[in-house]
Parts: C-alpha cells; structure tokens; sequence
C-alpha cells in the first residue's frame, strides 16, 4: 500500500459532508447515558466535542439539553452542523483540534466521537489535560465495524479489500485496536484510570444505503471515478442476490478517563 498523506486523509471527509451526515451511523443511547452519568452533567456544564463532522454525536447531548462547542476542521461538515442545530445551544468552531486555542481548566467534559485517532499525539491528550477541569471527563467512542460470517459479509469484505475500503475488523482486531486505546489514555500522567464500555448493535442496509455508507470513507473518496463505479456494481450483485439487505453489526466502544489535578509547572 501506497503511503497516504496523514493531514490530507484526516480532511477528506468535507468533500463528501452531505453524504457523510446522512449514511454515517449513530451511537447507542446506553453509550451517552453512561457519559452524562460518569461525568456528572448538568445544565451548567461547559461541554467541548473534537472532530465534530456534521453533529451525529452532537445532537444526542443537545437533545438532553446540554450547551456544546465543537471543534471542527472540515468547513461544510461544520456548516451543516450549524443549520441542523441552529435552534440548539451548540457553537461550531471551524478548526483542527490541534490549532485551536481555549481557556484551561474549563471544561467538565471533552469527547470525540469517531474522530480522536485524526489528532496528533501525544500532543492531543496532554491538551485535553490542559482543558479539563480536575475531575473532568475525557470521553472517546467509536463505531467499531464487525465483519459477520455470513456469505454475503465474507465475500463483501472480500471486495472491499480489494479497493482498500476496509469497513469491516474480525473481533480479534477490534480487541487489540480497544487495549492500544486504553494503554494509551492510561499512560497519561493527566488522566486517572480508564474505564471501557462496549455496546454491541446493529443496522440494516439496502445496496444503495450501503454505498452512500462506503461513500463516507477514505478509501472510496479516494478511489478513481471508474473504480468506484466497478466497486459499487460488484456491492450492487453482492446484496441483491443475497437478499437485498445488509446486517452490518458494530461493537460501540466508549473510552472514559478523569482529569487529575497536577501541580502547576
């Protein structure tokens, strides 16, 4: 495989904002209740979201009514989030992480769903160190995607290889990609122990949703305009002679440490 541009991989996803919000999935309610509880929420709270997209994550703390500033670089991503939340108490900043600048120590929660491993390290975790409040939260998620064994999932994992649009991880991978996290995060003189949850779930798919979801990632933005079409057809013949839809299961991870309260340097 071909070295990619890190920077340019991690902005490539505003080039296809309206797809993204649209087929990108969401998150358990269990995952955010678990978050609010752990981190103490109330209406007072000053609440920060890194790598934002268009609001997925977002929306499920604004419609528990909580205020969010959001962090992110993409402009069209960040556009859309403010027309869907333009009634909300949300602030979308158009930033990389990394660039912006906020008051320390003023934050009872920070999370990133979906988008942490796009930040810089270690430089990422020692400035949400910074932005925390002592006993703050930092609070990370992602949709891990689990490849099934049905045939359909076996053969379209199979091609999706072949065009390096990988979707889908064998439990295995999932497990090593959760205990590099949570070593990580625990190695962080900021943090005190972290806790991981996990919430297995499911969705369904028709060939079409299935693509638009595919749309959303690296690997496919990237392709050539004539292979994106070969790779949809072949998905297109997958799906639709097996039935015509698509189970995909996840194992929704959440991630969720506390703010120490170090001595000034």
């Amino acid at each position: 495989m071909v070295n990619k541009d890190w920077l340019k991989e991690s902005e490539r996803f505003n080039e296809v904002a309206e797809y993204y919000d649209k087929y990108r999935p969401s998150y358990p309610s269990t995952l955010i209740e678990q978050i609010v509880q752990e981190a103490s929420l109330t209406a007072e709270s000053r609440i920060l979201e890194i790598g934002a997209g268009s609001g997925k994550a977002s929306e499920l703390f604004l419609n528990r009514g909580y205020e969010l500033l959001c962090i992110e670089p993409g402009p069209q991503l960040a556009e859309l989030g403010r027309q869907k939340h333009k009634e909300k108490n949300v602030r979308f900043v158009t930033s990389r992480f990394e660039h912006w600048s906020g008051p320390e120590k003023d934050f009872d929660l920070i999370f990133s769903a979906q988008a942490f491993h796009w930040v810089p390290q270690p430089e990422g975790y020692a400035k949400c160190g910074r932005l925390l409040k002592p006993g703050g939260r930092l609070a990370l998620f992602w949709n891990f995607y689990l490849q099934g064994e049905s045939n359909m999932e076996q053969q379209i994992a199979e091609v999706c290889a072949q065009y390096e649009v990988s979707w889908f991880n064998k439990l295995e991978e999932i497990k090593r990609r959760v205990d590099r996290t949570k070593s990580e995060l625990s190695a962080r003189d900021e943090f005190g122990k972290t806790e991981v949850y996990s919430y297995p779930w499911e969705s369904r798919d028709n060939a079409e949703s299935f693509i638009n979801f595919l749309r959303t990632s690296n690997g496919f933005i990237g392709l050539p305009e004539a292979e994106k079409n070969e790779l949809s057809s072949k998905l297109h013949e997958i799906i639709d002679r097996n039935g015509g839809i698509l189970h995909r299961h996840y194992i929704a991870t959440l991630f969720i440490a506390e703010a120490m309260n170090l001595a000034e340097s």
